[in-house]
């Protein structure tokens, strides 16, 4: 896997989007498409990629993330509750919460809508982000949430606002995007 950096939505996602805090990591899906493993080697190499950047979330201070993939679990997540635009942001019901392993006890809108510090954007800037990152079809991808036990990416979130983690695999585009969420005040 190699990430995807001269790809023109981290240009667009830079110029237009300055103030999103979703991590977002596009990599080029090289070799055949092993499920459930491919999804793991994508989040190993997002993160080990995230720990190159400038910005991480809403943090300047550039750091190595640490990665321990025995820890690592996964659960596969329908295209239609992925992009979901409604609710309190959760799948589950708030009592529910707390006896999930899974760190996305918010979902993908929640996450872009209602960070710790309020942005610009709308619904419509959710769903052209969206069209860019995945512009053939939805039904053409394959989408697994992470648990936030295996890498310390996730110490800022935990620390207050939340955190989670998709891999999207795009059938059609022969890619992942992987998207986090780990924002603190």
């Amino acid at each position: 896997m190699k990430e995807l950096v001269n790809d023109p939505i981290y240009k667009k996602l830079e110029t237009d989007y300055d103030e999103l805090l979703l991590d977002y990591i596009l990599l080029e899906a090289d070799g055949g498409y092993m499920g459930e493993e491919s999804h793991k080697e994508a989040v190993i190499e997002a993160i080990t990629c995230l720990g190159t950047r400038e910005r991480v979330g809403n943090c300047y201070d550039r750091r190595v993330f640490t990665i321990e993939p025995d820890k690592m679990r996964w659960e596969r997540i329908d295209v239609n509750d992925f992009f979901f635009e409604g609710n309190n942001g959760y799948w589950l019901s708030p009592e529910e919460i707390p006896f999930i392993e899974f760190a996305d006890k918010m979902n993908y809108w929640y996450a872009f809508s209602n960070p710790p510090y309020t942005t610009p954007y709308t619904v419509e800037d959710f769903r052209k982000i969206n069209h860019m990152l995945f512009p053939v079809s939805q039904k053409d991808l394959e989408i697994y949430s992470w648990n936030d036990d295996f890498s310390d990416y996730f110490d800022d979130g935990k620390d207050w606002w939340g955190t989670a983690l998709w891999s999207v695999y795009d059938k059609a585009m022969h890619r992942f995007v992987i998207i986090g969420a780990s924002l603190t005040d």
